[in-house]
């Protein structure tokens, strides 16, 4: 996806009230991008201070490996939140992540990489 301060990222959101981290990762995919998904794996956590009214709060994101359950050719963005979101062969947004990406999250791509191709061969579909 590509954000409103110019960079590409993964969607992400709050938690909503007695929700997991599991659900609240499947619904802001959903929500940011149209894609209904499930999750195949936790990837891991990143936790980073922010400021919000005035006060300095660390903010903690879970990153998960997902799929998505249906085929479609475009993912729809939420336009008030994102720029946009596209579908890009693993090497392209590799090579996007690299140029206009957050770079403390360069490790999630290695991770879900193995992941994947661990999954495909457990089910056959690689």
């Amino acid at each position: 996806m590509h954000d409103r301060y110019g960079h590409v990222g993964f969607p992400k959101g709050h938690l909503e009230s007695g929700e997991t981290w599991e659900d609240a990762a499947v619904r802001e995919i959903f929500e940011e991008t149209g894609i209904n998904s499930r999750i195949l794996s936790p990837l891991g956590d990143v936790e980073y201070p922010i400021e919000k009214k005035g006060l300095t709060i660390r903010n903690q994101v879970r990153l998960f490996l997902l799929e998505a359950i249906e085929e479609q050719d475009e993912p729809v963005h939420q336009a008030n939140e994102v720029e946009s979101a596209q579908y890009l062969a693993w090497e392209d947004a590799l090579q996007l992540h690299m140029e206009r990406g957050y770079m403390d999250l360069n490790w999630v791509f290695d991770k879900a990489k193995a992941l994947w191709e661990w999954h495909s061969e457990a089910n056959g579909t690689r």
